[in-house]
């Protein structure tokens, strides 16, 4: 009880306390109508009961068939001492049952709810028994409504549980989702440093394998440049694994401007491979820019670099632009001066994924030779 309350809005808590007291006085004033004590108390327990229940949130199937149980019985008794009412047969007890009979079937399963549900219409069936006086006739008629009434939320409990059920299902696959995009992420980073670490290492060995080995300040530059892009490689890989371990856990954001980004690609790029020069257009570098266009941007630029390393020869020079283009745009390029051998597509891991992610954002990506060169470009929404 003390759990669902809390929950509750200020204005809330003060509307359920006043329904709560205004279906205690109800209560007690049908049971004073009762015949005899044993009624009266039993009147007001019935009624009391479920609302209670309802306060409480989870309700177990054991408290709901003891909520059936005590309502039979307190019809039995009306019958046995004749100590029903000539004018009620507890309109209170009556609303809570149904109400905890849409409870009880959207927070257990078919097979625990449907009896207990069950065993609540049958009590409802039998509550204008507890009526004196009346002909019997309008007692069969109106318990013949309540059980209809009790089978109609029994339906309405099965269809809000569907939902849940939908609802819990959606949110399941958005979190699958969510983690096939964090391991292509980390696909995509470990693709990233591991190629440099490959670079670097072809370099010694090319270096060695001509008979001028580098110097030992070279060959310490090129060692540290691995070590660099191995412990990158290392955060990227327990960040990543952190995220998809938790399901309300986010990835955090790597920039925050389109500076940011490029300047990163700078710096990273530059122990790996050839000399990589910045152009960015003016009023480009801070411009604030929604977070999946800088996501965007930054997997273009990471794996555009990436395949120069692998798969360009004879490279230079490699020029990483962002500029303002008409109609709230923005385009990010990257152009090498080397000759392609072909850039890699496979797997959906190459361009064909950089595509689907430019695409996810609404941009588009264009990459081919230029005549002197290699150019990828991708135009995405500012």
């Amino acid at each position: 009880m003390v759990g669902m309350i809390a929950r509750l809005s200020v204005p809330q808590r003060v509307l359920v306390g006043a329904l709560v007291l205004a279906a205690a006085f109800v209560a007690l004033v049908e049971a004073q109508t009762a015949g005899v004590v044993q009624t009266k108390v039993g009147y007001l327990v019935c009624a009391l009961l479920p609302v209670a229940l309802l306060l409480r949130g989870e309700m177990t199937v054991g408290s709901v068939v003891l909520l059936g149980v005590l309502s039979v019985g307190l019809t039995a008794a009306c019958v046995l001492l004749e100590g029903g009412s000539e004018n009620t047969f507890g309109l209170v007890e009556a609303a809570g049952i149904g109400w905890v009979v849409v409870q009880v079937v959207v927070q257990h399963r078919p097979r625990r709810a449907v009896p207990a549900a069950l065993l609540l219409a049958f009590a409802l069936g039998l509550q204008p028994l507890r009526l004196t006086g009346e002909d019997e006739s309008l007692m069969a008629l109106l318990g013949a409504a309540l059980v209809a009434g009790a089978g109609f939320l029994l339906l309405i409990g099965s269809q809000l549980r569907l939902r849940e059920r939908h609802r819990a299902d959606a949110d399941d696959l958005a979190r699958q989702n969510q983690r096939l995009d964090h391991a292509r992420d980390l696909h995509d980073f470990v693709a990233h440093h591991v190629t440099a670490i490959v670079t670097q290492a072809k370099a010694v060995r090319f270096a060695a394998a001509q008979g001028a080995p580098p110097s030992p300040e070279q060959l310490d530059g090129m060692l540290a440049a691995i070590e660099d892009a191995g412990s990158r490689a290392l955060v990227s890989m327990r960040n990543m694994v952190a995220v998809l371990r938790d399901d309300h856990r986010a990835a955090t954001p790597r920039h925050r401007t389109l500076g940011e980004v490029v300047a990163a690609a700078v710096e990273g790029f530059a122990p790996a491979g050839p000399r990589a020069v910045a152009r960015l257009g003016a009023g480009v570098a801070d411009r604030p820019l929604p977070p999946g266009t800088l996501d965007a941007a930054h997997h273009v630029v990471q794996e555009s670099l990436t395949n120069v390393l692998r798969h360009a020869t004879g490279v230079s020079q490699v020029e990483i632009g962002a500029h303002l283009r008409p109609g709230d745009r923005v385009e990010v390029t990257v152009t090498d001066d080397g000759s392609a051998a072909g850039p890699a597509s496979a797997g959906g891991h190459g361009l064909v994924g950089l595509t689907e992610r430019v695409g996810a954002v609404g941009g588009t990506l264009t990459a081919g030779p230029t005549g002197s060169g290699w150019r990828v470009a991708a135009v995405l929404p500012a």
